[in-house]
């Protein structure tokens, strides 16, 4: 069950927050390429701010829907008969309600990314390569929470 939890609170932070890189430091969240970065154009550059606040807003919800459920699933768990198997079909559909959120948003990501021409593909390429290796530090650090 704990791995079950675990999984879903990492994955969970996964699709909520942006991967933070190793020169930031601790507590700085990457930040995708500014409109400035990307030279988009000015329908672009709308559309783009857009997409970051939505993805922003979605974020500080899924968070906040992830943070109110915390102290009802601990005292699931302390119950002496707890269910193990609906708490975790639990934590699996708060999983999957968060994908269901987050389809619109990764949908208007891509279709903005394929109507980029390929220098600004290239850019965004290269900040979801930075993103990758965040997610692989946040796997490395969940590894040692659940070292011996």
């Amino acid at each position: 069950m704990k791995r079950i939890i675990l999984r879903a609170a990492i994955l969970g932070a996964v699709l909520t927050i942006n991967p933070v890189p190793a020169e930031a430091g601790p507590l700085r969240l990457m930040q995708p390429p500014s409109a400035g970065q990307l030279n988009l154009s000015p329908a672009q550059q709308l559309e783009w701010e857009a997409l970051q606040t939505d993805a922003r807003a979605l974020r500080r919800q899924l968070l906040a829907d992830l943070e109110a459920s915390m102290p009802e699933l601990e005292a699931a768990l302390a119950e002496p008969e707890a269910d193990l198997g609906l708490l975790s079909q639990h934590v699996q559909s708060q999983v999957l309600f968060a994908l269901w959120k987050s389809q619109s948003i990764r949908q208007r990501r891509l279709e903005f990314y394929e109507s980029l021409a390929p220098d600004q593909q290239a850019l965004m390429r290269a900040w979801l390569v930075d993103a990758v290796r965040g997610i692989e530090r946040l796997i490395a650090v969940a590894r040692a929470l659940q070292a011996p």
